[in-house]
């Protein structure tokens, strides 16, 4: 049961929506908790943008003016959800994992700035542990750290800490150790780890396999999290159609070119799906060679900004590596 938890920063730039729908799909996402979306009045639509598969459901709270916002979106047949609970810093989600019959409950966590804030928040997740009795996951931005080492600066708030230390224990949770990364915050020269993931015993006995992993952050201050078990290649990719082709002067007669050529290899109205698989290596090729590699372009600038967000984690950046680290 892979879940994923990230606070995106806002939900209006396109960028960030598509990197989400591709790691929903990519990393065969079961549940997905997204942090500060800044936004009201979601709706069907607006999920089905995001995760556009039938058996999707899903609860959001809405923003507090230009800030705040959670949305929890979960895939049926794999998570049936029984009960929502809400809270003004998290939203609970408890259920059964259809493949093996487990009842736990997933929490998904955007903590306040305020220590205060943070200490009513842990209260209420002791508070609900100990209503439902479950195996309990608590994931996301806690806005808090546990060690001086966990921020850059090496300073730590000795009372939120305390109270951070105090909340874990009283839940009888473990963290996620976060493979081979050391923050997950990044603004400027700081750097922080307040994303993270905690899970009761018993959910890490019943999911020995899965393990926390820290992707690109992309437009946003925070990485992506994501607990997942091992990758599995399912090898087949759908049919993509890329919007930016319109733009380009030649497309419609291309097309047509290209859609004529595939139908002379396969002649015959049954033949559409062979045709479609040849149209669609087709506009692979052209969108190649007039667009570029563009997947690689893209991993090549996030490659980047990853290498100098790793190296800032063992030792200062230039001035000249600072501003290309922030994309």
């Amino acid at each position: 049961m892979n879940i994923f938890a990230w606070n995106s920063c806002g939900l209006g730039m396109a960028h960030k929506r598509n990197s989400i729908r591709n790691r929903l799909i990519k990393n065969n996402v079961g549940i997905c908790f997204l942090l500060e979306t800044k936004k009201n009045n979601c709706c069907d639509s607006f999920i089905r943008n995001l995760w556009n598969i039938a058996t999707i459901k899903w609860t959001s709270l809405e923003s507090v003016g230009k800030s705040r916002g959670i949305i929890a979106m979960w895939d049926n047949s794999v998570f049936e959800v029984n009960s929502i609970e809400f809270g003004g810093q998290w939203i609970s989600l408890c259920g059964t994992h259809i493949p093996s019959s487990f009842n736990c409950m997933i929490v998904g966590v955007y903590a306040a700035s305020s220590v205060k804030e943070r200490a009513d928040l842990w209260e209420e997740i002791i508070t609900l542990k100990f209503a439902f009795e479950l195996p309990l996951v608590v994931i996301g931005d806690f806005n808090e750290t546990l060690l001086p080492n966990e921020r850059s600066s090496g300073n730590l708030n000795l009372s939120g800490s305390t109270s951070f230390r105090r909340f874990i224990s009283d839940c009888e949770l473990v963290e996620y150790n976060m493979q081979g990364h050391r923050f997950t915050w990044f603004r400027g020269g700081s750097m922080s780890r307040i994303d993270k993931a905690f899970a009761s015993p018993e959910f890490q006995l019943q999911f020995p396999s899965l393990s926390l992993c820290r992707y690109p952050r992309g437009m946003s201050d925070h990485c992506q999290l994501l607990l997942q078990s091992p990758k599995v290649d399912w090898e087949w990719k759908p049919f993509r159609f890329i919007n930016c082709w319109l733009s380009h002067p030649s497309f419609l007669t291309d097309f047509e070119a290209l859609w004529s050529d595939s139908c002379k290899e396969f002649p015959g109205e049954y033949s559409l799906i062979k045709k479609l698989g040849i149209m669609g290596k087709k506009l692979r090729q052209w969108n190649k060679s007039t667009f570029g590699d563009q997947n690689l372009k893209l991993a090549d600038i996030q490659n980047s900004i990853t290498t100098l967000e790793n190296k800032s984690e063992v030792c200062p950046l230039s001035e000249t590596e600072k501003k290309s680290s922030r994309g």
